[in-house]
């Protein structure tokens, strides 16, 4: 009997602890939806948004009516998240789904496996689930980008700067290229576009060019340089020097220079980095001129002012040598002014008009124009070449130590005097001049 008494007591103690445990669960149910069978998984994430984890499911979620367990849906999803979050202050640049209240489009309201709730297993699957992919496919991806690490430029929900960038497009890529930072505090120059945004000539996000170049050299540079683009690939003549592999950037940096016009080195030693031998170029001859100079005392105005572009157009040309005006490429040829732009304009066109001055030159006899006399023919006119080394020379006013003619090169033996001067070119008999012809009489009196 007394058994049968203990076992009825120990059924009725285990029939109590059951219901004090199908009670405490039912009870839990009414606190929180994630203790129930519908929604399990939620609070199970790395990171789970603070009212889930507490079970206030209602701080976001209306319940309406109880009985149908059905959700009024909200309306506003930004204002429902300002409630706790600090609402964003939307100025500057906003982020697209920031200014239309779509928290959601980028941040899971329950939990995530990812920080701040994000939707996507990576910053950068996140954002090109609206931006487009091939932002970073191309041959050359820029760090960041290839790590995914959009966040490393970009701000995601608003910037006081464009593009939602953290800082200033310099001073952004200046975090990582320090050493183009202090270039640009030391540098005399700066071009134009990287003094303003990197991202005028570069692609942030990936580029087929190398260095992330929007294009490659110099279809970059042309962008901007149209006028040179026009010279570089419409004229006669064209500067070999482009069709280098580095084009433009043989001769300019394209971030800092101490030199003008972004040249990496001083013009005239820049031009003589190429010609200081003796080249044969589309089947002209180009002359050392690095030892001609070295060798000869007296340069031509230009070449003193070591300013070879006050002659020769260093892209291109419509005029042979590259010169930047009209001049005579033979040696005899029939005068005409328009042939000589290139010297007339600095020297004055009449002296190869007049054939009679005491004020133009002292190449003169007398009162005869003896430019007119070599110059100023109908059919056999000599350029200035034939008297005239036009870089440099040993004599007096560049004038020739030799002469072509034909195959080979004749002595001009040019012997300067205080009144007049005299040469005798090849196998000639010497030829004088005397500007002032009564001293001359008087100087042979003397001697008489």
């Amino acid at each position: 009997m007394k058994r049968k008494i203990l076992i009825l007591f120990s059924l009725t103690i285990l029939f109590l602890l059951s219901l004090v445990t199908m009670g405490y669960g039912q009870e839990n149910v009414k606190q929180s939806c994630i203790t129930a069978k519908c929604h399990v998984n939620f609070g199970k994430a790395k990171f789970v948004h603070g009212p889930v984890a507490v079970g206030e499911c209602i701080s976001c979620h209306q319940l309406l009516p109880k009985e149908d367990h059905k959700f009024q849906p909200i309306k506003n999803v930004e204002e429902q998240c300002n409630k706790c979050h600090e609402p964003m202050a939307k100025k500057g640049t906003v982020h697209a789904p920031v200014a239309k209240g779509e928290c959601a489009k980028c941040h899971d309201s329950h939990q995530s496996d990812r920080q701040f709730q994000l939707k996507k297993s990576s910053t950068s699957d996140l954002c090109f689930s609206c931006h487009p992919k091939n932002l970073i496919t191309k041959k050359f991806t820029h760090g960041p980008a290839a790590d995914g690490e959009c966040l490393s430029c970009h701000l995601p929900h608003m910037s006081e700067k464009p593009q939602l960038l953290t800082k200033a497009s310099n001073d952004l890529c200046f975090q990582c290229h320090t050493d183009f930072q202090e270039s640009f505090a030391a540098a005399k120059n700066i071009h134009k576009p990287a003094g303003e945004n990197c991202a005028q000539c570069h692609n942030p996000h990936s580029a087929d060019a190398r260095f992330l170049l929007a294009s490659n050299t110099p279809d970059q540079c042309y962008t901007c340089h149209a006028a040179i683009q026009t010279s570089a690939t419409k004229s006669t003549v064209k500067h070999v020097a482009l069709d280098e592999e580095k084009k433009c950037l043989a001769c300019h940096s394209p971030h800092t220079a101490n030199h003008i016009k972004q040249l990496t080195e001083e013009p005239m030693a820049l031009c003589l980095k190429c010609h200081d031998k003796s080249l044969v170029e589309k089947g002209n001859k180009l002359s050392d001129m690095k030892t001609l100079f070295d060798k000869n005392i007296n340069w031509h105005g230009p070449i003193r002012e070591r300013d070879c572009s006050g002659c020769h157009e260093v892209h291109g040309s419509q005029n042979f040598r590259l010169l930047t005006q009209t001049y005579p490429p033979e040696f005899y040829t029939p005068y005409a002014s328009e042939k000589y732009e290139l010297c007339f304009n600095c020297h004055q066109n009449t002296l190869a008009q007049d054939p009679t001055t005491m004020t133009l030159t002292g190449f003169r006899d007398g009162s005869r124009n003896l430019h007119y006399l070599h110059v100023n023919k109908k059919v056999k006119g000599r350029t200035c070449r034939a008297c005239h080394e036009t870089h440099a020379s040993n004599n007096d006013r560049h004038v020739r130590e030799l002469v072509p003619f034909g195959q080979w090169m004749l002595p001009v033996k040019f012997e300067k005097e205080h009144n007049g001067g005299k040469c005798s070119p090849g196998c000639h008999a010497p030829f004088s001049y005397k500007r002032n012809k009564s001293e001359t009489r008087i100087e042979k009196t003397d001697e008489e």
